[in-house]
């Protein structure tokens, strides 16, 4: 009886674990409007628009987003451009009502790598929700209710897949041919997208620095 009764929690505790782990990930995400592919970088970045990043350099981008900037080894790429985009204090959509949420300056690296092909990655403070900790924004996700894509939180992009990255839980997008991944480290979030095939493109994000 005590070997079922262990059996039996282990399967118990495992099942929990499973279902936490979407809900876990999903904090990778923070809150903001709709993802639309003509207006905003990626899926996980829709509180700035392309239009909103202007050229900087390493120190001062990392300076004003308040962040340590990653790089890559110079035999791993190079990069070819940094840009800023402010942010500030928005309203964000939860369910029929809002809240006032300060975002951070989203930097952008453009990477030339020696594969050939380019890795463009982004990095933010997590934004500040109001009585709220840093930590998960899946709990002011809108819902994403219906069948307009401009009524879910990633449009008409397939939800993301579950996996780790740099050793940390994260989110990966993908479609025609393009990843775009996204995760936190050290109070930071980052998404990298790019065309290499899966094996590459963890290869480099296992050498940002």
């Amino acid at each position: 009886m005590g070997r079922d009764y262990n059996l039996g929690m282990i399967r118990f505790v495992t099942i929990l674990t499973l279902l936490a782990a979407p809900q876990a990930l999903l904090a990778q995400i923070p809150p903001g409007d709709s993802y639309d592919p003509s207006k905003h970088v990626n899926p996980i970045i829709t509180y700035v628009q392309a239009k909103d990043f202007k050229p900087s350099n390493y120190n001062s981008a990392g300076e004003m987003a308040g962040i340590p900037l990653m790089g890559l080894s110079k035999d791993t790429g190079t990069v070819e451009s940094v840009d800023v985009a402010d942010a500030g204090i928005q309203n964000v959509r939860v369910g029929r009502g809002s809240l006032k949420v300060t975002f951070y300056p989203v930097v952008r690296q453009t990477f030339k790598l020696a594969e050939g092909t380019t890795l463009v990655l982004y990095s933010f403070k997590n934004p500040k929700i109001p009585n709220q900790n840093a930590g998960p924004f899946s709990e002011v996700l809108p819902q994403g209710r219906g069948r307009d894509p401009k009524d879910k939180r990633f449009g008409d992009v397939k939800a993301p897949e579950d996996l780790e990255i740099r050793g940390l839980p994260g989110v990966l997008f993908e479609k025609d041919g393009t990843l775009t991944v996204a995760w936190q480290e050290e109070g930071v979030t980052h998404t990298a997208t790019s065309t290499l095939s899966r094996r590459a493109f963890f290869r480099i994000l296992d050498d940002l620095l």
